[in-house]
């Protein structure tokens, strides 16, 4: 006899076959017109990036390279959670690292300022620059014609910008061998966290405690309250970056999360920036 419990686990099974067959169509068709040479996973230590993982590993994808993107201004639990994560899956894993890029730049010229302009002069020195230095030395070597398919956690239900503009696949503007798939593309919030816990996907504590990876506080999409809930969770970060504040004020007169003179951020907003779209999301 089919119960009203069992007919629900047999539309949620029904429901989440039918979101793996539309993944797997995502990567079948952008493969047919890209012909990569390789597939990178991009993993975050949030929750989509958790499951596009996920899903890349259970269609089956061949995955030449897992990638962390670490600015080293966000929580560093969240880095080391992605460490001994996906180290272990993978022994093709590396950091995009910024190293001391955002500690070295914020002294010598201030924080980077709020909004989408300031996010873009971030976004270039903490996670694009170091992302290309990284995929060269660990893939290109200096050739052409190596096109990557880079697997990510864009969702279209993010945000209304994103149900209107997330494109299944977008080339990099700036390096057009870049193909950045979002393989939960059509995927609800609800859908993601219903399949990681189908599967028992490990979850970044820090994710579940803040409901974003925590990777990047640079400032410039974060507020006062994001900074004080993520202080007081993690105290050993807040005290650093109060630390840092207090030198960059005495330094140049403003402080984290302060609004910047705006000459420094014309022709900044419309940067292509596929490793910040949380950030941009909640910002919006």
């Amino acid at each position: 006899m089919t119960t009203p419990a069992s007919r629900v686990t047999a539309e949620k099974s029904e429901g989440m076959e039918r979101k793996l067959a539309e993944s797997a169509d995502i990567v079948r068709r952008a493969v047919a017109e890209f012909n990569p040479t390789h597939i990178v996973s991009m993993v975050s230590g949030g929750k989509d990036s958790a499951a596009s993982d996920q899903i890349a590993r259970e269609l089956g994808l061949k995955i030449d390279l897992v990638v962390h993107g670490n600015t080293r201004c966000g929580i560093p639990e969240t880095s080391q959670f992605v460490r001994d994560t996906y180290g272990h899956l993978s022994s093709d894993f590396i950091e995009a690292d910024a190293g001391t890029a955002y500690e070295d730049y914020v002294l010598r010229k201030g924080f980077f300022g709020k909004g989408i302009g300031a996010h873009g002069f971030a976004y270039r020195v903490l996670k694009a620059q170091p992302f290309r230095k990284a995929i060269s030395k660990a893939i290109r070597h200096g050739k052409r014609g190596v096109r990557i398919l880079l697997l990510n956690g864009a969702r279209q239900d993010e945000s209304e910008n994103r149900q209107k503009n997330l494109q299944e696949w977008r080339q990099d503007p700036a390096s057009p061998g870049n193909i950045w798939t979002s393989l939960i593309h059509s995927w609800s919030q609800d859908e993601r966290d219903e399949y990681l816990k189908s599967r028992g996907t490990p979850i970044n504590p820090v994710a579940q405690q803040l409901c974003r990876s925590g990777e990047c506080m640079c400032g410039t999409m974060q507020t006062k309250g994001d900074r004080a809930e993520a202080s007081v969770l993690y105290p050993e970060w807040g005290n650093w970056l109060n630390g840092l504040e207090r030198e960059v004020i005495e330094k140049h007169g403003f402080g984290w999360g302060a609004a910047f003179p705006r000459e420094r951020l014309t022709g900044q907003g419309d940067l292509f920036q596929p490793m910040c779209k949380d950030c941009v999301r909640r910002a919006a």
